[in-house]
């Protein structure tokens, strides 16, 4: 018999592979214009991708004052914060996470091998998508 919590669990599982296929097509994206169209367009993609997460960062804060005010937040609205992995993990991302401990649970660890060539290595620190090429350092 399934369980509610059961339902909830793959549910989250299937949302964790949903955003990780979307983070990886965010790559590909990248890589893909800077192929066709060449190196400035790839820059000037990759200065967009980091406009738009400075914006929604700047907005994710606001929200933050919004809902704890002058109080901060409440240890029910942290908590809600901290369960829900995407909102916890962009918390963290934009360096606003009201858990000062939660980076720790997406800290990747020791760094991972360089990625094979013609790879994408996404860098979610820096919100960067990158193509290793031969020759070219991780």
């Amino acid at each position: 018999m399934t369980t509610m919590q059961g339902l909830i669990d793959n549910d989250n599982r299937n949302e964790d592979g949903d955003l990780r296929r979307e983070a990886d097509r965010i790559a590909q994206l990248i890589d893909d214009l800077g192929t066709i169209a060449g190196a400035p367009v790839r820059q000037r993609v990759e200065e967009l991708v980091r406009r738009l997460i400075h914006l929604y960062g700047t907005g994710f804060a606001s929200l933050l004052q919004i809902l704890g005010g002058d109080g901060g937040l409440d240890d029910a609205t942290r908590a809600r914060l901290h369960a829900d992995p995407l909102v916890s993990s962009l918390l963290v991302l934009h360096g606003l996470h009201p858990d000062p401990d939660a980076a720790r649970e997406f800290d990747p660890g020791p760094a991972p091998p360089a990625p094979a060539e013609g790879l994408v290595q996404i860098d979610l620190a820096r919100g960067r998508g990158s193509k290793r090429e031969s020759g070219s350092d991780p």
